[in-house]
């Protein structure tokens, strides 16, 4: 669908030589106004009567499978209800903002001890894989190499120091 403008411009183009005085053009140009609000309203009309897709349900009707919830999902559930609890007069940006520092300490405490999962896998490992892991683990520390010193400040002298003061400046 083209701009209403630009279908103006069009249908200026095409107007025919036979309007003369103002009052025709006028008229031409508001009988295509009347034209073009019409025909959008029959768009918009054949686009309502098209029945919109449900959220549930893909393209071929089926009904969707639900994702399962993340771990945050399932911690925010939990302690939205605590916190609100405890603190009925908080809103629900001040409960989020509490609710995600609770989840950053519980992921910095979850990163400092390795879970009962993690020490499993770690049991089940051959020798030889437990010996790669720590090679990876282990990380040289280098120097970062040392700097050449620059080129040293040039001191400006002032216009105005007389002769006297710049030897005073030259022996310090």
């Amino acid at each position: 669908m083209t701009t209403a403008n630009a279908a103006f411009k069009v249908h200026i183009e095409n107007m025919p030589e036979a309007l003369n005085t103002k009052k025709d053009v006028d008229e031409y140009c508001k009988q295509f106004w009347k034209d073009y609000k019409e025909k959008a309203k029959e768009e918009k009309a054949a686009k309502a009567e098209k029945p919109k897709r449900k959220k549930g349900v893909d393209k071929d009707g089926n009904p969707k499978e639900k994702r399962a919830p993340s771990a945050y999902n399932i911690f925010v559930k939990e302690k939205y209800a605590e916190i609100k609890d405890a603190n009925p007069d908080m809103d629900k940006t001040e409960i989020f903002a509490e609710i995600a520092k609770l989840w950053q300490e519980l992921k910095a405490e979850k990163a400092k001890a390795p879970s009962n999962e993690d020490k499993k896998v770690s049991e089940k490992m051959s020798p030889e894989k437990k010996k790669e892991d720590e090679e990876d683990e282990i990380v040289e520390v280098v120097e970062a190499p040392k700097k050449n010193p620059g080129r040293k400040a040039i001191n400006k002298k002032s216009k105005k120091e007389t002769p006297e003061e710049a030897q005073e400046e030259a022996s310090e």
